[in-house]
């Protein structure tokens, strides 16, 4: 008896946490869906106007499944005579659709024919709340154990200076094999490498003031700090552009400090390579890109520079998206040395002046006093004065932008319904961008 209790009880927990692939097959989605509802309702009516006769006269069926995520959103539809075959086609197409738009989150039908029935209730979203969260939880405490291990650190470490730093990061999601890269010597591989090419470009870059290293920060007993974070989530349940739930994370969790840059190297899928702004970069080490160390290292520079703020639009050649637009085919062009690094344009930023270079500067800039704060002092030059103008307008408008004048801030929020301007986080807005 207690056997057969023991496998009963197998059987629910498997259930419950399985993920059926085909959970969402003919089951109306539940959810508040908020800003998504519009844009279901207007592709629901728009898609099914041609098929409404058919549908009354009972010789085709429509189908619309959807899956929604903090207003991104994926859907698709199908009509046929079969509706078995109908759910089923239709909602392996939306899930099709979902990995590349909300993270792979579940689709749900969404409107059959001319019902739409997604309807939202309490009790069942709570319910699926709650066996999440115990999913969750179980997952969390499963990796916890097996993530302890001798000289990992899971916290910022104490700082051996107040000086600008750049902190490094090895990141996991909650569904990722843990490669050891914090503490197997490898991300220090990785650093010594980035400021070994930094030396070596910056000393041959024609006008510069020789050779720098960015700044690390390092720990009491001289080694460099790294800090191992696993996120909460699965992959799946993140944004396809990670960065964009991961900056949320990172304030949250106090790596937010303004004089340091938090460049992760994240051993997780994505669609970008790398990606960053000002406050934090990551180099996503499972994209097809990073197979090559030395491509991906030189990858890790170029980020490195967005973190600085650059490129801004003043340098010669740059273009609006903060790249140069004759391309990245050199590895001068790739790592933004050339005119992103030293030039002799008024009012704007070079690269070799930033506060995460040693030597310093004589005057150097803080990109996040600049890109962050807004606070633009010297560097007036008329491109930027433009953009920034334009940022402003654009917001106040309704209207999304967020360059001002170089790469994005990471940690700024867009005030919409109040001041209609970029602001710094929030442990609130933190907390959206993450969740």
């Amino acid at each position: 008896m207690k056997k057969i209790f023991l496998i009963f009880t197998f059987l629910i927990i498997n259930v419950l946490f399985s993920g059926n692939a085909y959970a969402g097959i003919n089951e109306p989605g539940v959810t508040f869906i908020g800003e998504c509802d519009g844009a279901f309702n207007h592709y629901h009516k728009k898609h099914i106007k041609k098929s409404l006769k058919l549908i009354k006269e009972k010789k085709t069926n429509f189908v619309l499944y959807a899956s929604c995520d903090s207003g991104r959103y994926s859907y698709a539809y199908n009509e046929g005579k079969d509706l078995e075959k109908l759910h089923k086609k239709t909602y392996k197409k939306c899930m099709k659709y979902s990995k590349k738009n909300t993270g792979g989150k579940e689709c749900y039908l969404y409107a059959v024919n001319e019902k739409i029935v997604w309807k939202y209730d309490y009790a069942k979203a709570s319910a699926a709340l709650e066996t999440k969260m115990a999913e969750t939880k179980m997952l969390k405490e499963k990796n916890a154990k097996m993530d302890k291990k001798p000289g990992r650190f899971f916290e910022d470490q104490p700082d051996i200076n107040d000086d600008y730093q750049i902190h490094f990061i090895y990141m996991l999601t909650a569904s990722d094999k843990d490669n050891e890269l914090d503490i197997n010597g490898k991300i220090e591989e990785y650093a010594d490498t980035i400021n070994a090419l930094v030396e070596k470009y910056s000393k041959k870059t024609k006008g510069s003031s020789g050779a720098k290293k960015y700044k690390y920060d390092y720990r009491k007993d001289g080694k460099l700090d790294v800090t191992f974070i696993r996120l909460d989530k699965k992959r799946n349940e993140l944004h396809k552009h990670i960065n964009n739930n991961y900056r949320g994370y990172l304030w949250l969790n106090g790596f937010n400090n303004p004089k340091k840059v938090y460049f992760t190297f994240a051993d997780v899928t994505s669609t970008d390579g790398g990606e960053g702004g000002v406050g934090m970069a990551s180099m996503f080490l499972k994209n097809k890109y990073n197979k090559n160390k030395s491509d991906m290292l030189r990858t890790a520079v170029h980020e490195m520079h967005h973190a600085m703020g650059g490129g801004y639009a003043c340098v010669p050649g740059m273009n609006k998206k903060a790249h140069f637009s004759s391309g990245q085919d050199t590895p001068v062009k790739q790592m933004f040395f050339g005119k992103a690094y030293v030039h002799d344009v008024e009012g704007c930023p070079k690269g070799e002046d930033s506060v995460y270079l040693a030597p310093t500067s004589k005057d150097p800039y803080d990109p996040f006093k600049l890109i962050c704060l807004n606070d633009w002092g010297k560097y007036n030059h008329k491109k930027l004065v433009e953009l920034r103008e334009k940022q402003l307008s654009d917001l106040k408008k309704g209207k999304w932008n967020y360059r001002n004048g170089g790469s994005g801030c990471k940690f700024n929020y867009w005030d919409r319904g109040n001041s209609g301007v970029m602001k710094l986080f929030n442990n609130e807005e933190a907390n959206k961008a993450y969740n």
